[in-house]
């Protein structure tokens, strides 16, 4: 069980921070734009290839929908968050965005004053992400699966520079061997006795190291699931079907 959270810690989330947005400057619209874009383009790309779109159509229809869609047409204007969570949502509205996209006529020009992504989306280009779909994967199942995969990778970064800081290199290859590539990879968690001397360390200390890193690694990824809803009792719903996509 998850540990008990107040209400306080639920006073930002992805919801609040759209709906700040409306009246918000123009920099800090940008600001909501980037980090939702940053986030989640990688589940709405994925979602859009597996629907059969070309590699490029993709990438223009999922930047046409952050900035037109959650911003520029506040597509979120008649969302009430208390009625879900934040990623069954965006998808719902993505769907209703691509519907109404496709009805548009294809020759229109984007406003002159649209606003673009302030980062590159694009860099990984080799990466998975950009592979089409295995034949007969639902859509939605692609959206949710990617979704989580993009916690994990966003939550694994910050827990890596969280140790580097710290000083704690070895307990984050420690956390890796036992936790992270078993569950990536499929396979067997290196024995503790083999990493104890690889590391110099006693079996307890390992293990201990290990055990540090994979409670802040639950903290770092409880914290990335308060953002996309509004109570504890949610965050523990969301964060289990997180899991359950991950694990397929």
């Amino acid at each position: 069980m998850l540990e008990a959270r107040s209400a306080a810690d639920f006073t930002t989330t992805h919801w609040s921070e759209i709906q700040a947005a409306r009246t918000a400057t123009p920099g800090r619209r940008q600001a909501v734009l980037d980090n939702l874009a940053r986030r989640y383009w990688k589940p709405v790309y994925r979602y859009l290839r597996a629907r059969g779109h070309d590699e490029a159509d993709a990438r223009d229809i999922t930047q046409d929908f952050f900035v037109e869609a959650i911003l520029g047409r506040d597509l979120f204007g008649q969302a009430d968050p208390h009625k879900g969570r934040f990623r069954p949502y965006l998808l719902h509205c993505l769907k209703n965005f691509t519907r109404e996209r496709h009805r548009r006529d294809a020759a229109a020009r984007r406003a002159p004053d649209r606003p673009v992504l302030s980062l590159d989306l694009w860099t990984d280009t080799g990466s998975s992400h950009h592979e089409p779909a295995a034949p007969g994967a639902a859509p939605d199942d692609i959206f949710h699966r990617q979704w989580a995969a993009s916690l994990l990778e966003l939550v694994l970064e910050r827990l890596n520079a969280a140790c580097r800081q710290s000083g704690l290199e070895t307990h984050y290859a420690v956390f890796c061997e036992r936790f992270v590539r078993p569950a990536l990879e499929h396979a067997a968690a290196t024995p503790l006795e083999a990493l104890a001397g690889r590391f110099g360390l006693t079996v307890k200390q390992v293990a201990n190291r290990g055990e540090t890193v994979r409670r802040r690694f639950r903290s770092l990824l409880l914290d990335e699931v308060r953002q996309t809803v509004l109570d504890q009792e949610a965050a523990e719903e969301e964060l289990r079907a997180l899991l359950a996509h991950l694990r397929g």
